[in-house]
């Protein structure tokens, strides 16, 4: 009980609770950006907002719904009715569940803190080089989004780990996997495809925070770099996330 059984807590029930709540207000902050950005598209040569402005509200809607809404909201579901429906009495590791909301809950700061801060990231909830690079990009803009990605990926990538080895080691007796439920199904197919997608996106963004913050060139092509080569990779998760999702 109290705040330290708050912030210690490893009830798999509990920890689906602080992901869907935290997602869907989220969800409610971005879609007040979509509609800032419908309203200043409604007519004609309106002043609602500018380009900076514009920018801002579309990189921050597309980052809070694609990485901090849409696969959290999936883990939460998962977090929840995965040991209910194998009859164990909780995920097959807790404090690993535990750390990945913590993990996520730090991306969520980083990039909402950043946000009132007045460093909102501006390119795109994709942020291609060569704009998002040291040459196109001075500030911290790029690096709030970056350092985001990696704090919620990490926390993706455990919470995926869990409910994989909890599908496939803490079935109860005489529940083979072709007699799994199909939503049990659905979570291990989802949790395989994070863990072999998200390491590429997590690769991508600690190589745009090396070109930016140490002078590395691994997507500028002065230095022998290719920024291509952040598209491919950057894919290589974008693709699978769609079907994560």
């Amino acid at each position: 009980p109290g705040l330290w059984g708050f912030l210690t807590t490893v009830d798999h029930k509990r920890i689906a609770a602080r992901y869907i709540v935290t997602a869907l207000l989220l969800m409610f902050l971005a879609g007040f950006l979509a509609l800032d950005m419908r309203w200043q598209l409604s007519v004609p040569e309106n002043t609602r907002m500018g380009p900076q402005l514009y920018n801002e509200s579309f990189s921050l809607h597309g980052s809070t719904m694609l990485f901090l809404v849409s696969v959290p909201l999936m883990e939460a579901m998962a977090f929840w009715l995965v040991p209910l429906m194998l009859g164990t009495r909780n995920m097959a590791f807790p404090r690993l569940g535990a750390f990945s909301f913590w993990l996520y809950l730090g991306g969520v700061l980083t990039l909402w803190i950043g946000h009132a801060m007045d460093i909102t990231p501006d390119l795109g909830w994709f942020e291609y080089p060569p704009l998002s690079g040291p040459a196109y990009s001075p500030g911290h803009r790029a690096d709030i989004w970056a350092q985001m990605i990696t704090f919620t990926e990490v926390a993706a990538l455990a919470a995926s780990v869990n409910v994989a080895a909890t599908i496939l080691k803490m079935r109860p007796p005489g529940m083979t996997l072709a007699r799994m439920p199909v939503f049990l199904w659905a979570m291990l197919v989802a949790s395989l495809m994070t863990i072999l997608s998200m390491p590429a996106v997590m690769l991508v963004t600690s190589m745009l925070i090396a070109d930016r913050m140490v002078s590395t060139h691994f997507f500028s092509p002065a230095g022998g770099g290719d920024v291509l080569l952040f598209q491919h990779l950057f894919w290589f998760f974008g693709h699978p996330e769609v079907y994560i999702i």
